[in-house]
C-alpha cells in the first residue's frame, strides 16, 4: 500500500494504474471487435470466449474500478479466454492467431504498468504457462524453445520494459515527495521560530507596558503615592494573568467595551465617543487594546494632559490629548511607540499614525482590517523544491520512454530473420536512425522546430524500410518499423503541447497503414492493421497522452502535498505557542507575580530599599527583554537565555547586544560559545557585557564580566578546534572573545 507520506508517488502510481486498466480493456475490445468483424475461422467455443472478453472489457470501461479483486477477475477472463482458443504456436505468428499475441501483449504490459512486481510477475508468469499449455501438442516444443521463440521472448521484455518504467517513475515521484517534505520540514522550522518570535515579542510588550513601568517608578524611588503604585501594580496584574490570545483564536469580542474598561484605568480624565458595540476578532482587538493602553499610560506618564478623547468606529480609533506634545520625527519613535503601538498594529495587517509637536498635544491613529487577514494559500511555500521534483519527474518519464524505443529498435530488428531486401547496410541505417531520434528526446534543450525534424526523420525512415521491404514482408518481423520508430515520435513529444505529439503519431501511423496497404491490398492485411493498431498504436497514443498529463497530476499532487504541509506548519506553530511560549510566559510571570502582588496588596512598601533594589534588577530584565525583541537577535540568544536570567536574579546586571545570523553554526562550535558564556555569566558578581555579532565570514561572541580568578583557569581549559578564543583581564574584569571563521570549517571539510 502506497504511503500516505508520499502524495505524489500515490498520485502518478493512480494515474499509471488508470492508464493501463484503461489500454488493456480498450485494446481487448478493439481486437475482438476486429476478430469477429473480419470473419476469421473460429470454433464454437473461441467465438464464445471472444464475445466473453469483448462484454467484460466493455463493462470494464464502463464501471471504471479498480482493485485486487478486479485485477484478479481481469486475468481470469482473459485465462479463460486463451484457454478456449487456439493460442499462439511456437513456431511463429500467423494472421489466424495474431489477436492471441496481441491480448497477451496487452494483459502483459497492463499488469507491468499498474501493478507491483511481484504480482505482475505472477500474472506473467501463469499467461506463460497457458500459452505453453496451449502449444504443448507442437512438435519439437521444449520449455527452452518455447521461451526463445520470437513472439513469447518478446512478451518478457514488453513486461520488464513495463515494470522498468514503473519503477522509475514511481522512484521519481518518491524523491519529489521526500524534497518537498524536506524544503517544508526547514520552512516550518522557520515559521515555528517566527512565530516563538513574534509571541516573545508580544510578551515582553506587554510586560513593558505594565509591570515594568511600575517596576521603574518603584526603583527610581518617584513613588511618592503609595497608593498609586498599589491601584497600578493590582491593574498590572490583572493584565497579564489574563494571557496573550494565541494564534488561530477565533473568538468576538466588544472592543468598545474593552476601551471602557482603559478609560476607567487611566488618572488623565478620558472621554470615549463610540456609537455602540464594536465586535472585533480576539486578537486584533488584544493588539488595539495594548497598543491603546501604552498610549494611554505614555499620556499619564509623560503628557501632562488635561483630558483625553478616544473615538471608536470600526476599523479605527483615534486617541487626542491636549498634552505639551513631543518633538516627533517619524522613524525617532522610542522604544514604546516603535514596539507597543507601531510594530503592533503592523503585525495584524494594520497601521498606527503618530502626531505630535511641542505644546500641541498628541494624536495617536490606529488602524486594523475589519476582520482578520485570512492567510491566502502560499504557492512559494516549497515551490523550488516542488519544481525541480516535477521536472526530475518527468525525465524519468522520458528516460523510460527512450529507453522503451531503443530497445523496441534494436531487439526486433536482431531478434526477426533477415528479409532479402533492403540490404543489411540500409536496414543498419535505418535502425541507427530511429536509435538517434530516440536518444536525441534525452537532450535538456531542443527547440520545438528541431523536435519536429527529427519526428520527420523517424517516419521516413519507417515508411523508408515499409517501401523497401518485398510486399510479402510488410507485415512480417522485419518489418520492425511498424511500433519501433512509433516509441521514437512519442519520446520526441513528451515535452511538447499534447496536440503536437498526438497528431505526429496520428499522421505516422496512417501514412505506415495506407502504404502497407498500397503493397499488400486485401480484407487480411486490413484485419492485421486492425490487430495493430488495437494494440500498438492506441499503447503508444495511451502513454503519450500519459506523458501530457503526467506534469499536470504530479503538480496536482504536489499542490496537495504543500497545503498538507503547511496545515502541519500551523498545526506547529499552534502547538508551539501552546506549550513552550506559554510554558515561557508563565514563568516569567511566575517571576514577577510576587513583587507586584506585595505591591498591590501593601505587604511590601515601594520605599523599602530591598523592594527598590528588586524592582530595579526586574525592570532591567524586562527592559533588556523589550529591546531585544526590537530585532532579530542570533540564535545563540535562546541558548544562553536561561543563563541571562539566572544571572540577573542574583542580581547581576546584564547588558546584550546581538546581530541577526548570516549562517547557521556547527552543533559543536555552538555548543562551545554557549558552555564558555554561560560559564561567564555564572561566575560574574554584579556585571557582564553579551555582545554577539555575526557576518558571511563568522561569528564572534564578546563576554565581559567580573569574574573570580578560577574562571580564567577554567576558560583556558576548555578548547573547540574551530574556535579561536581571546582571554585578557584586566583588574576584576575578565573579557573573553571567541571567534568562529565558516571558511575554517569549510576547509575542514
Amino acid at each position: 500500500m502506497l504511503r500516505d507520506a508520499d502524495p505524489t508517488r500515490a498520485g502518478v502510481a493512480q494515474e499509471a494504474m488508470w492508464l493501463a486498466i484503461r489500454f488493456r480493456h480498450v485494446c481487448c475490445l478493439l481486437l475482438t471487435v476486429v476478430h469477429l468483424a473480419s470473419g476469421a475461422p473460429s470454433t464454437q467455443p473461441g467465438t464464445a470466449v471472444t464475445v466473453l472478453l469483448a462484454v467484460w472489457s466493455a463493462m470494464r470501461l464502463w464501471g471504471h474500478r479498480i482493485g485486487p479483486w478486479w485485477t484478479a477477475a481481469d486475468v481470469a477472463v482473459v485465462s479463460i479466454y486463451l484457454l478456449g482458443t487456439v493460442s499462439v504456436a511456437a513456431s511463429g505468428v500467423a494472421t489466424d492467431n495474431l489477436i492471441d499475441v496481441k491480448v497477451v501483449a496487452a494483459t502483459v504490459i497492463s499488469v507491468g504498468m499498474a501493478e507491483r512486481v511481484r504480482v505482475s510477475a505472477a500474472v506473467t508468469a501463469l499467461i506463460l504457462l497457458l500459452l505453453y499449455h496451449a502449444n504443448r501438442f507442437t512438435p519439437g516444443l521444449t520449455p527452452i524453445s518455447f521461451l526463445t521463440d520470437l513472439a513469447v521472448a518478446y512478451l518478457l521484455v514488453e513486461w520488464l520494459l513495463a515494470i522498468g518504467q514503473r519503477r522509475l517513475m514511481l522512484h521519481a515521484a518518491t524523491v519529489h515527495d521526500h524534497t518537498v517534505t524536506a524544503a517544508a520540514d526547514s520552512r516550518i522550522a522557520s515559521d515555528v521560530a517566527a512565530a516563538r518570535r513574534r509571541y516573545e515579542r508580544e510578551q515582553w510588550a506587554v510586560m513593558h507596558d505594565t509591570a515594568a513601568a511600575t517596576l521603574l517608578m518603584v526603583g527610581q524611588g518617584a513613588a511618592a503615592d503609595p497608593e498609586r503604585i498599589a491601584r497600578q501594580a493590582a491593574r498590572d496584574l490583572t493584565v497579564l494573568e489574563a494571557g496573550i490570545p494565541t494564534p488561530g483564536d477565533d473568538s468576538s469580542v466588544d472592543l468598545a467595551e474593552l476601551l471602557r474598561k482603559l478609560t476607567a484605568e487611566c488618572a488623565t480624565p478620558v472621554t470615549l465617543r463610540c456609537g455602540g458595540p464594536l465586535p472585533t476578532p480576539s486578537t486584533p482587538a488584544w493588539t488595539v487594546t495594548a497598543a491603546a493602553r501604552e498610549a494611554l499610560t505614555n499620556i499619564d506618564r509623560h503628557a501632562r494632559a488635561k483630558a483625553v478623547v478616544i473615538t471608536a468606529e470600526p476599523g479605527h480609533i483615534v486617541i487626542t490629548d491636549d498634552g505639551i506634545g513631543f518633538d516627533h520625527r517619524p522613524g525617532n519613535e522610542h522604544y514604546g511607540i516603535r514596539n507597543s503601538i507601531v510594530a503592533r498594529l503592523r503585525a495584524t495587517g494594520g497601521a498606527a499614525e503618530v502626531t505630535s509637536a511641542v505644546g500641541r498635544g498628541t494624536e495617536i491613529r490606529l488602524s486594523w482590517p475589519a476582520t482578520e487577514p485570512v492567510a491566502t494559500a502560499d504557492d512559494s511555500f516549497d515551490e523550488p523544491a516542488a519544481s525541480a521534483g516535477v521536472d526530475r519527474l518527468g525525465r524519468s518519464f522520458g528516460y523510460g520512454i527512450v529507453g522503451i524505443a531503443v530497445a523496441d529498435t534494436l531487439l526486433q530488428s536482431v531478434l526477426t530473420e533477415a528479409a532479402p531486401a533492403p540490404p543489411a547496410a540500409i536496414n543498419a541505417l535505418l535502425v541507427a536512425v530511429n536509435v538517434a531520434c530516440a536518444l536525441a528526446a534525452l537532450a535538456p534543450r531542443r527547440r520545438e522546430r528541431t523536435t519536429l525534424a527529427l519526428m520527420t526523420a523517424a517516419v521516413a525512415g519507417s515508411l523508408a524500410l515499409t517501401a523497401l521491404l518485398p510486399a510479402g514482408d510488410v507485415l512480417a518481423g522485419a518489418n520492425w518499423s511498424i511500433g519501433a520508430s512509433g516509441w521514437a515520435v512519442v519520446a520526441l513529444g513528451f515535452r511538447l503541447r499534447p496536440l503536437i505529439s498526438l497528431s505526429a503519431l496520428s499522421i505516422w501511423w496512417v501514412l505506415v497503414c495506407g502504404l502497407v496497404l498500397a503493397r499488400l491490398p486485401g480484407w487480411s492485411t486490413a484485419t492485421v492493421l486492425g490487430y495493430h493498431t488495437a494494440a500498438i498504436f492506441f499503447l503508444q497514443i495511451f502513454v503519450a497522452w500519459f506523458a501530457a498529463t503526467l506534469n499536470r497530476v504530479a503538480r496536482s499532487a504536489a499542490g496537495l502535498h504543500r497545503e498538507r504541509l503547511r496545515d502541519r506548519s500551523v498545526e506547529a506553530v499552534a502547538r508551539m505557542t501552546e506549550l513552550e511560549c506559554r510554558r515561557r510566559y508563565e514563568q516569567l510571570l511566575s517571576e514577577l507575580t510576587p513583587l507586584l502582588r506585595g505591591l498591590a496588596d501593601g505587604t511590601l512598601a515601594p520605599d523599602d530599599p530591598a523592594v527598590r533594589a528588586t524592582a530595579r534588577t526586574e525592570y532591567a530584565r524586562l527592559r533588556r527583554l523589550f529591546t531585544q525583541g526590537d530585532g532579530v537577535g542570533h540564535p545563540l540568544l535562546a541558548d544562553l537565555r536561561s543563563g541571562i536570567d539566572d544571572a540577573e536574579r542574583r542580581g547581576v546586571a546584564v547588558t546584550v547586544e546581538s546581530a541577526p545570523a548570516d549562517r547557521e553554526l556547527p552543533d559543536e562550535v555552538r555548543g562551545h560559545l554557549v558552555a564558555a558564556t554561560r560559564m561567564m555569566l555564572d561566575a560574574s558578581r554584579s556585571r557582564a557585557r553579551v555582545v554577539v555579532t555575526a557576518d558571511a565570514a563568522g561569528c564572534t561572541v564578546s563576554t565581559l564580566g567580573d569574574c573570580p580568578p578560577e574562571t580564567l583557569h577554567r576558560l583556558s581549559g576548555m578548547s573547540a578546534t574551530a574556535v579561536d578564543t581571546q582571554l585578557v583581564t584586566t583588574g576584576e574584569l575578565l573579557w573573553a572573545r571567541m571567534h568562529h571563521r565558516f571558511d575554517t570549517e569549510g576547509a575542514a571539510r
